[in-house]
């Protein structure tokens, strides 16, 4: 079976450039920056959905996504990112709870690695995970993406 062909797209936000990558399936990358990924540079309506829908997310107008994703990874990751789901807007948890929550307490580690291996964040809200080794441009990403849920929130 060959792969979908697929369509990204960057778009401005508030916040900076963010390029939006879709298969016929769903979003399948978002990366917080202007970016040539896979495929054709072509907006779609996917990506134009997925786009609004952040947009809204980063003014405090969203709480969650409704557009189909089409993730890879492993089942162990996929399971992950499906729990880290369930965390509520505004929450946080550990990777010890996420494991905790999958049955498999003491996988805290491999919890994390499939955290750091979302390329669908805020769709998949990795970031309500507290990494306590995040560096970087990821881990600047993650805090600010937390502050928002947080202000809002707070906002009420």
């Amino acid at each position: 079976m060959t792969q979908p062909q697929s369509t990204y797209f960057t778009y401005a936000t508030v916040h900076g450039p963010i390029t939006i990558r879709a298969t016929r399936r769903g979003i399948c990358e978002i990366v917080f920056d202007q970016a040539k990924l896979e495929g054709s540079c072509a907006a779609s309506d996917m990506t134009n959905a997925a786009a609004t829908q952040i947009q809204e997310y980063l003014a405090g107008k969203r709480q969650s996504f409704d557009v189909p994703i089409d993730a890879k990874g492993s089942a162990f990751q996929k399971a992950v990112w499906a729990e880290v789901c369930a965390v509520p807007y505004g929450e946080t948890r550990s990777a010890a709870d996420i494991a905790d929550a999958l049955g498999k307490p003491g996988s805290h580690r491999s919890v994390g690695t499939a955290i750091k291996q979302n390329v669908l964040a805020p769709i998949i809200p990795t970031h309500r995970v507290l990494a306590a080794s995040a560096t970087g441009k990821q881990a600047k990403i993650m805090r600010a993406l937390q502050a928002l849920e947080q202000r809002v929130v707070q906002d009420g």
